[in-house]
């Protein structure tokens, strides 16, 4: 989908962005808020441009000028900012002052000026997470496991283990006496786990909980009163697991699929095994960017499938001699190309990044893009045994 490939490309330029580093404390990051009046904007920055003449350092002084004067440029005919807001930053990168803007995907709820040495990028950071939340509970007399989902990524809140006495019977005690310490320790122990539970699982972020575990205990602890009337109304299913480990986690997230279908990693898990079989089966699937290219060009492709690590660049390379143009991907460093005719060095010409030249192919065919993450163990396998690279096609 377009959503997917919009937030690859915007994950992607604040990645770049933070690998970005002053000398000291010389680049500037604004945040305008919908609607903010952009007047305002530039007097701050006049304002700052007078009180970067105190700075100290000479190159200093030099670099957030300069960087002022591209920001106060930038903003010269703009009468109010886009949309959602705009974040614009500028500094001395690499002996080059430069400017970058980003228009956010939701509104900005931030106005700020702010001067550092990387760029200030956390409210664009916050963006990328996820909104709504699932808790995880796994829970028996011996052990529990508490987790959260937040899109496609699960967070381990705690996996602890009860001192409850197992069900034998000490030498000198009576088993009625020994029964009634194993239930005030079993009571005490859940308590614990319910307490856990309600602290994590009743904010409103949480839209639901699925509760886990070996054998009937489970059930015990949901029917009794550990769990909070505001943690019982979320929970939307309960699920036979045989640990209660961080493996059960994983146990309970692949039991729960019917419940949870609607939520990202479901989705992607169901994706990309639809993927794996076909491939396995020399099926409707291909791989690798030759073959994935070839399919995209005669209309085959379904579902383009791309893994979000990747940052590769899709270059023209032009013969200075004759005009020849080659396109090539780039991976990492850039190559050495000569022109085939005249034997020239030939020099990049055009630069688009890949992922997004790919997902542009795929639009014109009406093929569907999904961006998978390497959050899961499925996504990262699919990044290292493919190359980040699968399609799942209409016909062969």
């Amino acid at each position: 989908m377009a959503h997917s490939k919009e937030r690859y490309l915007f994950r992607k330029k604040l990645k770049e962005l933070s690998e970005m580093k002053g000398q000291g404390t010389e680049l500037i990051s604004i945040y305008i808020t919908p609607g903010y009046n952009v007047s305002e904007v530039t007097n701050k920055l006049r304002e700052e441009a007078g009180q970067a003449m105190n700075i100290k350092s000479k190159q200093t002084r030099k670099n957030v000028s300069a960087a002022i004067e591209r920001l106060l440029h930038a903003l010269k005919n703009m009468k109010k900012p886009p949309e959602n807001g705009l974040a614009i930053f500028s500094g001395n990168i690499d002996d080059k002052v430069e400017l970058f803007s980003i228009e956010p995907p939701e509104p900005l709820n931030i106005q700020t000026y702010r001067c550092d040495s990387q760029f200030f990028l956390d409210p664009l950071w916050d963006m990328l997470e996820a909104k709504e939340a699932y808790g995880l509970i796994i829970v028996d007399r011996r052990e529990a496991t508490l987790a959260l989902l937040k899109g496609k990524r699960i967070e381990l809140i705690k996996s602890m283990g009860s001192q409850v006495p197992g069900k034998h019977r000490a030498g000198g005690q009576s088993s009625v006496r020994f029964e009634r310490l194993i239930e005030i320790a079993a009571h005490e122990w859940f308590k614990k786990v319910g307490d856990l539970a309600n602290k994590n699982f009743e904010p409103e972020e949480v839209k639901g909980v699925i509760l886990g575990g070996p054998g009937p205990t489970k059930h015990g602890f949901l029917n009794a009163d550990y769990l909070s009337n505001k943690t019982k109304k979320k929970i939307v299913a309960t699920v036979d697991t045989s640990y209660t480990d961080e493996f059960g986690i994983r146990e309970l997230m692949q039991k729960s699929g019917d419940v949870m279908h609607d939520l990202e990693i479901i989705k992607e898990k169901k994706l990309l095994e639809k993927f794996l079989s076909e491939a396995a089966l020399g099926g409707l699937a291909a791989y690798g960017e030759k073959e994935v290219r070839e399919a995209l060009t005669m209309g085959k492709v379904d579902t383009l499938l791309l893994s979000e690590e990747l940052m590769w660049k899709r270059v023209e390379f032009k013969c200075p001699q004759c005009g020849a143009i080659k396109e090539m991907t780039v991976k990492e460093h850039m190559p050495l190309v000569k022109c085939d005719k005249d034997h020239m060095n030939m020099a990049p010409h055009v630069e688009k990044d890949f992922v997004e030249e790919l997902a542009e192919l795929a639009e014109q065919m009406a093929s569907k893009i999904e961006m998978i993450s390497t959050d899961t163990p499925e996504g990262e396998q699919f990044k290292e045994g493919f190359g980040g690279i699968g399609a799942l096609l209409r016909f062969k």
